[in-house]
């Protein structure tokens, strides 16, 4: 039998999880993300099936509808036919015509259940709740969204982005980067969602992948991310392995507005030799001294420190036509190859520009026929596929063996971008001992840790942070104070007042915190403040090292 108890709970659970959100804590923060198929290969789907039917509640957001649920149903369908939703329930139709966004969110401490779904083998599961969402490319279709904490979000982010091998110091540092990504994303390239779960964005598996040890991680930097020198959360970009040497992000990545290549620099982006022997690499002998060589590394333990990649001239001559015709849909590749009858016979590869690290950023590739210049990393890694399977990174040099059966050889180091963080580099300073804010302090330069900044207003409204510290020297920061005098601080239920200057006030709050998590309000006690007054406030728990 349906229970009505279904509707009030639901309907009970939107109110409070999108009331809560007023919170700052992880778990109150909410995060989109898309849900693709098993394969990764599309977000957009016209039909949807879910399991375990009677622990579901299910809503049209247009209307209010609330669909009635047997508790002996199975199997939930959703399908879009003329740009409505159906919903069958075990093959027979429940409901019709409905406009939509379809909320789906399952009983108290249950997971939602995609049928058919899998993630590392496993049947994919979820927490929070799932939205089905016209897709703006073609309407007729539909995007799964999974609407849940950030602090959710990380737990099923963080074991699939680094092994948990790998150490708590260094999941701790990539849950810190992978907090800050997900608040402030390199570009949102979709409109239904914030966030895709593949490697375009972050890996994000769900609920049936979690692990305690990246949980932990996850609890020990509550509410914790990374401020540039301008109090802005910083784009953490990160990749598996950077040789030895990471990039600078303006060698590595087009403007993603402009799509001008090089992009501008980013100041915490900046290319960070392991070794501050290390010279930089943008030269060809330079790097051909570095990549042919094992020097010492924080991520040399990784089996993509160095590698190489061989191919014949004959096999060259028939892979470049079709990935040159292909990559010349970037617009990176000059002048762009049309039809692969225009490749010609190669002569000669040469790298024209590299980065600091050694990552080439130009190379020309010359035939019989044309000479074409193929710029960005990704680019040119896509070019040259060896067994199907892109470069690792662009970080290589070139020789050319003039045998019998002509070799080109490409030896080189890394794996991904470079720019960042290199997650096998995070693993080995850890068991080296060294703590995630030194780890993320020696991949991002000039940052510091800190709450998420914000903003608050003369209403007296009490806005609240939750954060995790085993720092002793955390500081209240004030900044921009607009005719705001004076704001009372509760520090774990401990009060103190801040008159705030104009410019920027830090106070010491290390007598009032607690080892592990804590709690913060802040409340404008200025009569004479208005809505329009406001300051900007942030706990910064490590400050930014000199360089």
């Amino acid at each position: 039998m349906f229970k009505l108890s279904k509707i009030i709970s639901f309907l009970i659970f939107l109110f409070f999880y999108f009331v809560q959100y007023s919170y700052a804590a992880d778990n109150h923060i909410p995060v989109r993300v898309g849900i693709s198929d098993t394969g990764f290969k599309t977000y957009i789907f016209d039909e949807i099936k879910f399991n375990n039917a009677s622990s579901l509640h299910v809503m049209d957001s247009a209307t209010g509808y609330v669909l009635p649920i047997q508790e002996t149903a199975q199997i939930l369908k959703v399908t879009s036919e003329n740009n409505l939703f159906r919903i069958y329930i075990d093959n027979k139709l429940a409901a019709r015509n409905l406009t939509g966004p379809v909320l789906i969110k399952p009983d108290d401490n249950n997971f939602i259940s995609i049928e058919g779904l899998k993630r590392k083998g496993k049947q994919a599961l979820y927490r929070g709740y799932i939205e089905l969402v016209r897709s703006s490319k073609d309407i007729s279709k539909f995007s799964i969204v999974n609407v849940l904490s950030l602090k959710n979000y990380l737990r099923g982010v963080v074991p699939n982005e680094m092994p948990v091998r790998f150490g708590l110091e260094a999941l701790k540092a990539q849950t810190v980067a992978a907090r800050n990504y997900a608040v402030t994303p390199r570009v949102k390239a979709y409109d239904e969602f914030d966030l895709c779960d593949s490697v375009a964005c972050q890996v994000y598996f769900g609920a049936n992948t979690e692990d305690p040890v990246s949980d932990k991680a996850v609890e020990q930097t509550n509410g914790i991310i990374a401020l540039d020198k301008e109090n802005n959360p910083i784009l953490a970009l990160y990749s598996s392995t950077a040789g030895g040497y990471t990039e600078s992000y303006e060698f590595a990545f087009s403007d993603p507005e402009t799509r001008i290549f090089p992009s501008k620099n980013i100041p915490y982006l900046t290319a960070v030799p392991d070794n501050n022997n290390f010279p930089e690499l943008n030269t060809d002998e330079k790097a051909e001294e570095f990549y042919l060589s094992n020097p010492e590394a924080f991520d040399d333990v990784s089996p993509y420190y160095r590698w190489s990649k061989e191919w014949t001239a004959d096999e060259l001559n028939k892979i470049l036509p079709k990935t040159i015709k292909a990559q010349s849909t970037t617009g990176f590749i000059t002048p762009p190859l049309i039809s692969e009858e225009d490749f010609g016979n190669l002569i000669s590869i040469k790298a024209l520009e590299r980065g600091k690290s050694g990552k080439i950023i130009t190379l020309e590739v010359k035939t019989d026929k044309n000479t074409f210049i193929i710029n960005k990393e990704l680019v040119i890694r896509r070019c040259f596929p060896k067994n199907g399977i892109s470069l690792p990174s662009a970080n290589f040099v070139i020789s050319y063996i003039n045998s019998a059966v002509p070799v080109y050889k490409f030896s080189g180091g890394g794996f991904g971008h470079g720019v960042g963080m290199s997650q096998w580099g995070a693993g080995k300073m850890a068991a080296s001992g060294y703590t995630f804010d030194e780890i993320l302090q020696h991949y991002y330069r000039g940052i510091k840790l800190a709450t998420i900044p914000v903003v608050i207003r003369g209403n007296y409204k009490i806005t609240e942070r939750i954060f995790y510290t085993e720092n002793e020297d955390a500081q209240i920061i004030v900044l921009n104070s607009n005719n705001i005098k004076k704001i009372k601080v509760f520090v774990n239920n401990k009060e103190l007042t801040i008159k705030p200057d104009k410019e920027e006030t830090k106070v010491s709050i290390s007598r009032y915190l607690n080892k592990g998590e804590n709690k913060i309000s802040y409340l404008v006690t200025d009569e004479d403040a208005t809505f329009e007054d406001s300051a900007t406030v942030f706990i910064q728990i490590k400050g930014a090292v000199d360089e």
